[in-house]
């Protein structure tokens, strides 16, 4: 998933940078969710009949040798605390000596849920919080004007506890404007970062709120500069390669510490989703981008299998990657970006990409 990650604490490192080392795992826990976000990745599931992660394939994650070198868990969905297996999934990680990290929209939780999660050994909680007004949740997030004030309740008391806390956005067409007023937001309430994320849906739906490529290299400008007079940490990392080519990037780089990675999927992160499919991206979970399946195979053999073999290799087969400089540090971008957007399905080039190398032709 691309993103932009603006670090308030120092003291903290994600997976990132162990090519074709299993390093994060998500798990895809439900796919029921009480919100109806417009942007959501999980279109697709989140229509389909209500499904659960088995408990038994999480034991069965657990117990590969891969397991060992996986240094982030994350329990995903739609939303984790719909799941109804959620306490024994907790159970089973605290006996393993995981702590996991879980992504939820805050509106379900409670400060006894909290204090929960901070008993079984959770690492940390990040929520999505893509408005501060409680009018724009409702048509942005489908929730209502109570639950947008129940996220900021639960913000205030997580960030109080002792778990790491984080806040993301989505960046659509319809919060661009305060996508700065919510990084303030995030650094005063004291949470450990804040993160962006360019709206790229896994289905072609609801277009016409991303914010065009070019916009959004406009507004990182202000964010970076508003970041630099914000918080002293001056820590940034971002999932677009391409990136170095901007002139954001080459105004701020010797200001700032940004930190540019490639794509995880399959490279060192994979998802497995509510039905125990196994995807190489976080994102989709459609047939292109699945690489096994967790009730009929090992995770062992899901990560060295010939489908995953021939996702890592993707970007070899794109022709305008073939002669690219950054190939190896790139690696082809975003494959869910390309296939959305290009005509080529995951062999398109990430319109990212595109974007730049237009404007040198």
């Amino acid at each position: 998933m691309q993103k932009i990650k603006f670090r308030f604490k120092g003291d903290h490192v994600d997976s990132f940078a162990e090519l074709g080392r299993l390093r994060a795992v998500f798990l895809d826990l439900t796919n029921r969710c009480n919100l109806s976000c417009r942007y959501c990745f999980n279109q697709r599931s989140l229509q389909a009949p209500p499904s659960h992660l088995d408990i038994d394939l999480i034991k069965k994650a657990l117990r590969s040798e891969l397991a060992r070198s996986v240094k982030d868990w994350f329990f995903s969905g739609g939303e984790p605390v719909l799941y109804p297996h959620l306490s024994g999934a907790l159970e089973l990680f605290r006996d393993h000596g995981i702590g996991p990290k879980i992504a939820t929209n805050g509106t379900k939780l409670t400060p006894d849920l909290i204090d929960t999660w901070g008993n079984y050994g959770v690492r940390s909680i990040q929520f999505s919080l893509d408005t501060l007004e409680p009018g724009r949740h409702a048509y942005l997030n489908g929730g209502a004007r109570q639950d947008h004030e129940t996220i900021l309740r639960n913000i205030e008391y997580a960030v109080r506890s002792p778990l790491r806390v984080v806040i993301s956005s989505v960046l659509t067409e319809v919060n661009k404007g305060e996508i700065q007023e919510i990084m303030a937001f995030a650094y005063e309430s004291g949470v450990d970062s804040y993160t962006l994320y360019p709206n790229v849906p896994s289905e072609p739906l609801n277009k016409e709120i991303i914010v065009p490529f070019p916009e959004l290299l406009e507004l990182a400008e202000g964010l970076f500069s508003y970041y630099s007079s914000l918080c002293p940490t001056k820590i940034i990392d971002i999932t677009i390669p391409c990136f170095s080519d901007s002139s954001t990037y080459s105004k701020w780089k010797d200001i700032l510490t940004i930190r540019l990675h490639y794509c995880a999927a399959a490279q060192f992160a994979l998802k497995i989703t509510s039905g125990g499919r196994v995807s190489a991206c976080i994102c989709q979970a459609s047939d292109p981008f699945i690489i096994g399946d967790l009730r009929q195979e090992s995770l062992d053999d899901i990560w060295v299998s010939e489908k995953a073999r021939e996702f890592r290799s993707l970007y070899t087969q794109i022709p305008e990657c073939s002669d690219c400089s950054k190939k190896d540090v790139c690696r082809g971008g975003c494959r869910n970006n390309a296939s959305l957007f290009g005509s080529k399905g995951l062999h398109s080039l990430d319109p990212y990409c595109q974007f730049f190398k237009s404007r040198l032709e």
